[in-house]
Order: structure tokens, then sequence, then C-alpha cells
């Protein structure tokens, strides 16, 4: 399902219908980690992006992280 629409994290993982353990369990990381990439705490390293997306099925650039650091600080 790959989508050509920015989005951010969360987007991404909401539009799958899955929780942010389900993302973790996909991408390799924590629960925790995938918590704080959304609320804008930081973003994913390079590796991390990459299982990211290819989880997400979707580039590396179609995830927003503009977005997830706006709606943090909102």
């Amino acid at each position: 399902m790959a989508t050509t629409k920015l989005q951010t994290i969360r987007e991404h993982r909401e539009a799958r219908g899955w929780s942010q353990a389900e993302l973790a369990f996909r991408s390799g990381v924590s629960p925790s980690t995938v918590y704080n990439w959304e609320a804008g705490r930081f973003e994913p390293k390079a590796s991390q992006l990459r299982k990211v997306a290819q989880a997400l099925d979707v580039s590396m650039d179609a995830i927003d992280f503009e977005g997830d650091i706006k709606k943090a600080a909102a």
C-alpha cells in the first residue's frame, strides 16, 4: 500500500489500524521509541526510518516529521 501523500508516522500507523506496539514490533524498536517519535521528542535514525518505512510500505520521503513536531507543540 504505497502512498505519495506526506503523513506523520502516527497517520501512517493509524491508517493501518496498528497500535504503537504493533509498529514497534514490525520495526524492531520499543513501543516507547514509537511514542517518542509521534510525540515529536526525536526523529528515527536513518536505519530505524528505513525499517519503519518498510513496515508501513511507504518511502522514507513519505514520512513527515515536521508535522509530528508541530502536533506535539500544539
